[in-house]
């Protein structure tokens, strides 16, 4: 085999470790969408949440772009706390929550829970100890999102994908570790 070639299938299998990496991380990725969607993993318990209450000062409908042609829209309320001093917090509503119903929470005292550690996503809104926006419903709806996850994910087609990266990357970096010792006597006989 001609020199040039052998370096170009040397570069080549070099990122085979890549396609080793991918096969595992997909099964991993298969497995734990299935596990989200199992049980109480795809929402947060109602203890855990945080309570925020204030005047909702604004309301916008945020569209963000991402890589691969795909958009997520959400609605964001601005919530001024009581406590004097206290800074505005921004919360996050589902797109699938009415339009009207969001705009109808300016300038109303609202009691909200809240996750903060997924980007105060809100799982309930109460105006006037009325809740407009029940846990209950937030709660099915991210069991839906997690279930639908998890098919997308859990199909025998992914998992046949993610054995056949796995073997690609494993017969290439077996190949590049052949080529490199098939260069390396090459070099060392001329």
């Amino acid at each position: 085999m001609p020199g040039f070639v052998r370096k170009i299938l040397i570069f080549i299998t070099g990122y085979a470790w890549l396609l080793l990496l991918a096969g595992p991380g997909l099964i991993a990725l298969s497995v734990y969408s299935g596990w989200k969607a199992d049980g109480d993993h795809a929402y947060a318990a109602r203890e855990s949440l945080q309570t925020v209450s204030g005047t909702v000062t604004q309301a916008a409908e945020i569209t963000v772009k991402r890589k691969r042609r795909t958009t997520k829209k959400y609605y964001e309320i601005s919530v001024q706390p009581e406590a004097t001093g206290a800074e505005v917090r921004k919360l996050r509503i589902d797109h699938s929550t009415p339009q009207q119903l969001v705009g109808n929470l300016i300038d109303e005292k609202i009691t909200a829970l809240v996750d903060s550690s997924d980007h105060d996503v809100v799982y309930e809104v109460s105006v006037d100890g009325e809740a407009v926006i029940r846990y209950e419903t937030t709660q099915q709806r991210m069991q839906a999102e997690a279930a639908s996850s998890a098919k997308t994910f859990s199909g025998a087609g992914t998992w046949i994908f993610a054995i056949f990266l796995t073997l690609i990357g494993a017969a290439g970096v077996w190949s590049n570790r052949k080529l490199r010792a098939a260069h390396e006597a090459h070099l060392a006989a001329a």
